[in-house]
C-alpha cells in the first residue's frame, strides 16, 4: 500500500469522525447561546458556520487528493477545535451540576476534543511523511 495513501486515508477517517462530533455540537452552540457570548448576532454565526462547512469540505477533498495544504487545513482544524473545547467547555463541565444539556453534551464535547487532536497528530504524521512539495 503507498505509504501517502495510508496517511490520507487515516486523516480522512479522523476528519470523518470530528465532523461526526462537530456538527452536532455546533448545533448545540446554537441552542445554548454560545455566538451571543461572543457578540455575534444569529446571522453572523451561520455565515461563520457556512464558511466552516465550506472548509471542511475542500479539507476532504484536499487530503483525499493527498495534498499537504490538506494536511495542514486538517491540523489546524483539529488543533483549532480542540482547543476550544479546552478552553471554552471543560472548565465549565468541570464545575459541579448539569452541563448543558447533560451526557448528550458531554459526549459531543468530548468527541470535539478527542478527534481534534487525533486528527492533529494524524495530519502532522502525514505532513512529516509527505514526500513531495
Amino acid at each position: 500500500m503507498n505509504t501517502n495513501y495510508r496517511y490520507s486515508g487515516a486523516v480522512l477517517f479522523a476528519l470523518t469522525v470530528l465532523t461526526f462530533f462537530a456538527i452536532p455540537h455546533l448545533i448545540d452552540d446554537f441552542l445554548f447561546d454560545i455566538p451571543a457570548e461572543f457578540g455575534l448576532t444569529n446571522q453572523g454565526a451561520q455565515i461563520l458556520s457556512g464558511w466552516f462547512s465550506v472548509i471542511l469540505v475542500l479539507t476532504f477533498v484536499l487530503v483525499s487528493r493527498g495534498r499537504r495544504g490538506g494536511y495542514y487545513s486538517s491540523a489546524f482544524l483539529g488543533a483549532f477545535l480542540a482547543l476550544a473545547v479546552i478552553l471554552r467547555h471543560i472548565p465549565g463541565m468541570a464545575q459541579p451540576g448539569l452541563y448543558w444539556s447533560g451526557w448528550f453534551s458531554e459526549v459531543l464535547i468530548y468527541g470535539v476534543g478527542v478527534s481534534g487532536i487525533v486528527l492533529l497528530v494524524f495530519s502532522v504524521i502525514a505532513i512529516s511523511k509527505k514526500s513531495d512539495v
